[in-house]
C-alpha cells in the first residue's frame, strides 16, 4: 500500500503542469543579454547613419559607390553565412558573440586612424564594411540561436519582445543624436562610440551564463549515447545541407525566408540604403541634421511596433499581421518617392514611420515563429540558411540600387523599390500555413 500511495504521489506531481518561469526582467543573464544588445543597437545606429553622410561628404561618394559600400557590409552573408551555421551548431554561441563584438569595434577604428593619415577612400571604407559584416554574420547567427538557450522557448517571444524595443528606440534616437553629433564633431571620430558600444556589449556577453550544457552551445546527445569519434562525424556539406532542407520544406519558413528575401532586397539594408542617403543629401537639400530629425519622428513608430506586436497578435491572428506589417515598409517607399523640398521633412517622417512600424512588427513576429518550430541542434543552422537567403539579397540591392540611382535618376529608383517592396508580401498570401495562423503554434507542418 505504501509503495501504491508512493507511486500515486510520484504520478500526481509528475502530471502538474512545470511553474512558470521567473519574469524576464528579475533573470539576470537575461538583463546581461538584452544591455548588451541595447548598447550595441545605439552605436550601430550611429554608423547606420554616420557612414554613408561620410562617404557622400568627407569622399565625395556617388550614388553607385554608396551602394557598393553598402554591398560590401553585408557580401558576407552569401559568402560564409551556411558555414557559419554549421559551425555555430557545435561552437560556444556566446564565446563567438564576444569575439565579434572585439572585431567589430576594431574594424571601426580603422576609419578614424585612415581620416587621421589621409587615406580614407571608398575601397577603405569598403573594406572596413566588409570586415565588419564578416563578424556580424556570426554574432547575428549565434544572436538568434543563442537566445532560446537564455530564457527558454515559453519566453522566446517575449525576450523577443523586448529585444526589438531596444532596437527600436535606437532607431528613434539613433538619427538624432548622429545629426546633432556631427554639428560638433567629424564623422570618423563619431564612429569611434560605435567601436566603443561594440567592446561594452562584449564585456556584458561576458557576464551571461545561461544554465544547461556549455553557455550558448548545442544541445547534447541524450544521457548514455556515446559520442561520436571525429572520423564519424557529419561533414561540413552535410550539416549545411540538413540545415537548408529543413528550411525549403518547412512550408512556413519557406515562406518567410522568401518574403524577407525579396523585401531586403528593396528595403534599408538593401537598394533604400544607397538611395535614401543620397535623395535626401542632394535632392532635398536637407542637412545631416534636419535628415537625422525627420528619421528620429519617424521611427518613433517602431516603438509602436514593438510595443503592440503581440496584442494585434491576438487581435488580428499572427497570419494577418505579418501580411499588414510586410505591407507597410512598401507604402513607405512610396510616400517617400513623392517628396519634395519644401515639405521634406515630414514627409520623410511619416515615410520613416510606415517602414520602421512595419519592419519592427514583422522581425517580432517572424523571428518568433521560426524559433518556436524549429528543434534546438538545428537553430543555428536554421538561422544561418534563412540568413544567407533574407541577407543574400541585401548585397545585390545595394548595388541595384545605386547604379540604378545614377542611370536614371534617384526618384524614378525609389518608384521601383516601392513596386520591389510591395510584391514580397506575395509569398506569405500564397501559403495558407502563414496566413492563416492565429498564434505561434508548437509546430507547422511541412
Amino acid at each position: 500500500m505504501a509503495g501504491t500511495g508512493a507511486r500515486t504521489a510520484a504520478a500526481t506531481t509528475a502530471a502538474l503542469p512545470p511553474d512558470p518561469p521567473p519574469a524576464l526582467w528579475r533573470q539576470r543573464n537575461f538583463a546581461a543579454l538584452w544591455s548588451a544588445h541595447t548598447v550595441s543597437q545605439f552605436g550601430t545606429q550611429l554608423s547606420f547613419f554616420v557612414l554613408p553622410v561620410l562617404a557622400l561628404t568627407t569622399v565625395g561618394a556617388t550614388p553607385g559607390q554608396l551602394g557598393l559600400v553598402s554591398a560590401a557590409e553585408t557580401l558576407p552573408f552569401l559568402l560564409v553565412g551556411l558555414p557559419a551555421g554549421a559551425l555555430l551548431d557545435r561552437w560556444d554561441r556566446r564565446r563567438v558573440m564576444v569575439v565579434a563584438d572585439a572585431g567589430r569595434a576594431v574594424a571601426l577604428g580603422a576609419v578614424p586612424l585612415g581620416y587621421a593619415f589621409d587615406v580614407l577612400s571608398v575601397p577603405l571604407l569598403c573594406a572596413v564594411a566588409f570586415v565588419t559584416g564578416l563578424f556580424t554574420v556570426f554574432f547575428d547567427i549565434a544572436d538568434q540561436a543563442f537566445l532560446p538557450d537564455v530564457v527558454g522557448r515559453r519566453q522566446v517571444a517575449a525576450a523577443n519582445g523586448r529585444l526589438e524595443f531596444s532596437r527600436s528606440a535606437a532607431e528613434l534616437a539613433g538619427p538624432g543624436l548622429s545629426g546633432l553629433l556631427l554639428q560638433w564633431a567629424t564623422a570618423p571620430l563619431i564612429l569611434l562610440a560605435d567601436a566603443a558600444s561594440y567592446l561594452v556589449s562584449a564585456l556584458l556577453l561576458g557576464a551571461v551564463r545561461p544554465p544547461g550544457p556549455a553557455a550558448g552551445t548545442a544541445a547534447q546527445p541524450p544521457a548514455g549515447t556515446a559520442p561520436q569519434p571525429p572520423a564519424a562525424r557529419e561533414r561540413m556539406r552535410t550539416r549545411i545541407a540538413e540545415g537548408l532542407r529543413f528550411v525549403l520544406r518547412h512550408r512556413a519558413l519557406r515562406s518567410l525566408a522568401l518574403a524577407t528575401a525579396v523585401a531586403n532586397l528593396a528595403g534599408l539594408g538593401g537598394a533604400l540604403s544607397a538611395l535614401l542617403p543620397a535623395f535626401a543629401l542632394r535632392d532635398l537639400g536637407l542637412s545631416p541634421g534636419r535628415l537625422g530629425l525627420a528619421l528620429t519622428l519617424g521611427n518613433a513608430c517602431a516603438l509602436l511596433g514593438a510595443l503592440f506586436t503581440a496584442r494585434l497578435v491576438r487581435l488580428l491572428g499572427l497570419g494577418r499581421l505579418l501580411v499588414a506589417a510586410r505591407c507597410l515598409p512598401g507604402l513607405g517607399v512610396l510616400l517617400l518617392a513623392t517628396a519634395e523640398p519644401g515639405r521634406a521633412v515630414p514627409t520623410l517622417a511619416v515615410a520613416a514611420g510606415l517602414i520602421a512600424c512595419g519592419i519592427t512588427a514583422y522581425n517580432i513576429a517572424q523571428v518568433s515563429l521560426r524559433q518556436a518550430v524549429t528543434p534546438a541542434a538545428l537553430q543555428a543552422r536554421m538561422n544561418a540558411s534563412v540568413r544567407f537567403v533574407v541577407w543574400g539579397t541585401l548585397p545585390l540591392g545595394a548595388a541595384a540600387g545605386g547604379l540604378l540611382g545614377s542611370v536614371v535618376g534617384l526618384r524614378p529608383a525609389l518608384w521601383a523599390v516601392a513596386a520591389v517592396a510591395l510584391l514580397s508580401v506575395l509569398p506569405l498570401l500564397l501559403t495558407r500555413d502563414v496566413r492563416s495562423l492565429r498564434d505561434f503554434p508548437d509546430e507547422v507542418g511541412d
